[in-house]
């Protein structure tokens, strides 16, 4: 069996050594209620401080205006639910390439009446801000922008769209979920008014994430019925959880800089080889605002899916999409949005790198591409130039 070289990190990712250990202990040491009297309900509470510092100083953000739930989709659905109705319904602005959850809410959120307006991308995958300005009025309620796009690793420009939106006076809501670990978040100095992570993005575990607000006082309560997180979201806290995001956001805050810039040389050697190879391949979304782990391939003529199966067959792990639309039969609305064909958007495949990887490892992925692209080549289902497209792709099968 093909030893496994998963290039789906932003999917989810494995957890580092430390947080296996940092939860391992906390099963057997620390079960405690927090919300109990006893020694044990203080020590977990005591280990509950010790990990909202860790991931608040991550954040940028001071540890009382952190909040934690079971992720980013829970948490986007609250701050967007909440605050479009706290003030009037009356308008959304968003994109046309947010997560699923994003747009879902904003789908529910106008089914009810809201008015909602989703701002398209250029052929970069990055919205206009003079767009934004011009979608702004006095009913705005709420922006919404990803940072990171979860298919194709584009950046927004964050700064300059929160200060639009200070301009105008309208809140600022943006989803992190795929910037955290892979960029430098300092959400009280960019002027976001609510910021959404999920901790298994950076090697933490799943089922746990933050949000950080500016004022708690600009958000109602999730649930009712009990004191946890300021009244806010109640319920009892996901103990190993929270436990094994604070030991991801303290490892990676120690080592942001080298992260960043060693998984970028992985994904730039793993472009280079498949570029020098298959000089057809376009690069979806290539930009200098780009986050460092993402690459989205476009094979023209061939069938992703096709290339994907192939893959993991021969132990690489790679997708299409986002792991939360990827069982759907359509192209992706990410690449349809940034202007690709239907076909265009069903040629094209997601690689996602982690500081888990190995220089050897994209090596032998981008070898099984380039050999698994070959063998395509010669039947793609909606190859209409099999020739032509056999001579480009400069490599013997």
């Amino acid at each position: 069996m093909n030893p496994e070289i998963y290039l789906d990190n932003n999917a989810t990712t494995h957890l580092s050594g430390a947080v296996g250990e940092a939860v391992k202990t906390a099963v057997e040491e620390n079960f405690g209620n927090p919300s109990s009297e006893h020694r044990s309900g203080e020590k977990a509470r005591r280990t509950i401080v010790e990990s909202r510092d860790a991931i608040a100083s991550l954040l940028g953000v001071s540890a009382d205006r952190l909040l934690f739930g079971s992720g980013a989709t829970e948490l986007n659905y609250w701050v967007l639910s909440d605050v479009v109705r706290s003030r009037g319904n009356a308008h959304l602005v968003t994109t046309q390439v947010e997560h699923s959850c994003v747009l879902e809410t904003a789908n529910a959120l106008e089914a009810n009446g809201v008015r909602v307006t989703r701002l398209p991308v250029d052929r970069k995958g990055r919205i206009d801000l003079e767009q934004l300005v011009q979608s702004m009025d006095n009913e705005t309620s709420l922006v919404s922008v990803q940072w990171v796009n979860n298919e194709t690793g584009v950046i927004q420009p964050i700064r300059e769209i929160a200060d639009v939106c200070d301009s105008f006076g309208v809140p600022f809501h943006c989803d992190a979920a795929q910037a955290i670990g892979k960029v430098e978040v300092d959400f009280d100095r960019i002027g976001i008014d609510f910021l959404t992570t999920s901790a298994h993005k950076m090697h933490g575990p799943t089922g746990i994430g933050a949000l950080c607000v500016k004022d708690r006082r600009s958000l109602g309560p999730m649930l009712r019925g009990g004191s946890q997180e300021h009244g806010l979201r109640p319920g009892t806290e996901n103990l190993l959880g929270i436990i094994g995001f604070g030991a991801a956001a303290s490892e990676r805050e120690g080592s942001l800089s080298y992260v960043i810039s060693s998984i970028a040389k992985l994904r730039d050697h793993f472009e280079a080889m498949i570029s020098e190879s298959l000089p057809r391949v376009v690069i979806n979304g290539r930009t200098e605002h780009r986050v460092c782990n993402s690459t989205n391939l476009m094979f023209p003529g061939l069938d992703g899916a096709a290339i994907v199966a192939l893959l993991d067959r021969n132990g690489v792990r790679c997708s299409q999409s986002s792991a939360c639309t990827s069982s759907r039969p359509e192209p992706s609305y990410v690449l349809r949005a940034m202007g690709l064909s239907e076909e265009e958007a069903f040629a094209s495949v997601r690689f996602s790198f982690s500081n888990q990887n190995t220089m050897a490892e994209v090596e032998r992925a981008a070898s099984k591409l380039i050999s698994t692209v070959g063998r395509l080549s010669g039947f793609a289902p909606r190859q209409t130039e099999t020739d032509n497209l056999q001579g480009a792709f400069k490599h013997e099968v």
